[in-house]
């Protein structure tokens, strides 16, 4: 059976028993993860972040060819990890990928996504969020007028200038478009994002979960993405000689 398939067989599901905290903990910090590769990359003149390499897992995850691995150290952590990765695939969370009988990766299934979403509480936001969904459609009103991809600053409507994080909360508005694919983003040769609505990719059917939340998902969701990110600017590309060549800073 295709990963989209699986995925799709299992999107409505709910845990059909009481996860363990450690486990609610392991899917926080499987959204935290798979979150941070797709939040908006911004370049800078000198900048070594290996994009060529960030793009190409952005494209894997999409595709289902190779997902998130659940880590783990030494080995009883490892039988640790184990086990509530198994307990997550069991109640339809989550989705693994195999190789040689071994579980080589994990997919957040649409429910799973949702309920590690409600876990962390409403700092996230969803493609049901009344902010993304007026996001989506002024970035598709503005893709059609400029016929380009379109500015931060042309879509939030503030000047997006000096340091990122302060317009943190305005990205986080666009991040679930981009992690389920229905917006692409790039950014310019002095870090400014631009983002392009994508024809053709379904917009995502909303999922309802019951689930408390508490802060200390919140807690575990911004460690695990923090960590995931400072391990991404240093990986490895599968091919070095690979440029990624960012738009340019006027002209567009």
């Amino acid at each position: 059976m295709r990963l989209s398939t699986r995925l799709k067989t299992l999107e409505g599901s709910q845990p059909d028993a009481e996860l363990s905290r450690a486990e609610l903990v392991l899917l926080v910090s499987l959204l935290a993860r798979r979150d941070s590769l797709f939040w908006p990359w911004r370049h800078q003149a000198g900048s070594k972040v290996p994009m060529c390499e960030i793009r190409l897992r952005q494209r894997e995850y999409r595709d289902g060819t190779q997902g998130l691995r659940a880590k783990a150290s030494g080995r009883e952590q490892w039988k640790q990890v184990h086990f509530q990765r198994q307990r997550l695939i069991e109640s339809g969370l989550v989705v693994a990928n195999h190789s040689g009988g071994q579980v080589t990766s994990l997919f957040l299934t649409e429910s799973g996504e949702a309920y590690a979403r409600a876990l962390v509480g409403d700092r996230l936001h969803s493609c049901e969020s009344i902010p993304s969904k007026v996001v989506f459609q002024l970035l598709k009103i503005r893709h059609a007028e400029l016929g380009h991809p379109v500015r931060e600053h042309l879509l939030f409507g503030a000047p997006c200038v000096g340091d990122p994080s302060d317009w943190n909360d305005m990205t986080e508005w666009a991040l679930p478009l981009l992690t389920s694919g229905v917006v692409r983003c790039e950014s310019d040769t002095i870090g400014r994002v631009a983002y392009t609505p994508i024809e053709g990719v379904e917009y995502p059917e909303h999922v309802v979960v019951a689930v408390q939340s508490d802060p200390d998902f919140e807690d575990a969701y911004y460690r695990s993405f923090n960590s995931e990110r400072k391990t991404l600017e240093s990986v490895e590309p599968r091919d070095g000689d690979e440029c990624y060549i960012p738009h340019p800073a006027t002209g567009w």
